[in-house]
């Protein structure tokens, strides 16, 4: 849609299309099914990690290992399927596919190598309204915090009292809520009031917090 075209047109001033090898055509056709079987398997093992027993129990350390090297696995193979195929197309491989390659996406947001492609292939396939908007903005915000640089949508927030979030830096406020406009987000006021909302707890004095106002 020309909507979320000229949404990413703010992302990336130009990205080439890539062709798809010939030879990939057949990792490619299973690109679905191998990405549903990597969130299973980091699901399978995730179900089985205790994330309140103390680091130096063993038990507990052996199944957040075994997490972090299934995560670590299934990102290097996204990586590659990527290479071939490209980010998963929502007319091509399905939407599910696509949700299935940002969940592996997401369990490996500190590896910044790995960040980096996944917001180039998603710039790659949101050229053609293939991929969801709001994965690509999170995306990009998210990596452009952990790099430094202001983000571009409002979608990345921080604790900065025991009881509210505001917002990493971003750059000029107007033309951020023009950009959430576009993909049909919240205002960024609205998002923090809502995010502050639900973190509300019995220990937590909400009337600041009603209003939006963060205290710092």
């Amino acid at each position: 849609m020309m909507g979320s075209l000229r949404s990413l047109q703010f992302l990336v001033p130009f990205v080439a299309a890539i062709p798809v090898p010939a030879q990939a055509a057949p990792v490619c056709a299973s690109y679905a099914d191998q990405l549903a079987v990597m969130v299973e398997a980091a699901e399978a093992v995730r179900s089985r990690v205790d994330y309140l027993a103390p680091l130096e129990d063993p038990v507990a350390a052996r199944h957040r290992a075994q997490l972090e090297l299934v995560e670590r696995d299934n990102a290097a193979r996204l990586v590659s399927l990527m290479a071939a195929c490209g980010w998963p197309r929502h007319s091509v491989e399905g939407v599910q596919a696509a949700r299935s390659a940002w969940l592996v996406a997401q369990q490996r947001s500190e590896d910044l190598g790995f960040q980096r492609q996944v917001v180039r292939q998603l710039e790659l396939a949101a050229l053609d309204d293939e991929a969801s908007m709001l994965h690509l903005a999170t995306a990009s915000d998210r990596l452009a915090v952990r790099e430094g640089r202001p983000q571009r949508y409002g979608t990345q927030l921080r604790q900065v009292h025991p009881c509210a979030w505001d917002y990493y830096p971003f750059d000029d406020p107007a033309r951020v809520e023009a950009r959430r406009k576009r993909l049909g987000l919240p205002s960024l006021e609205a998002h923090k009031r809502a995010i502050n909302t639900m973190i509300i707890t019995e220990n937590c004095s909400a009337p600041g917090l009603e209003t939006g106002t963060v205290k710092r």
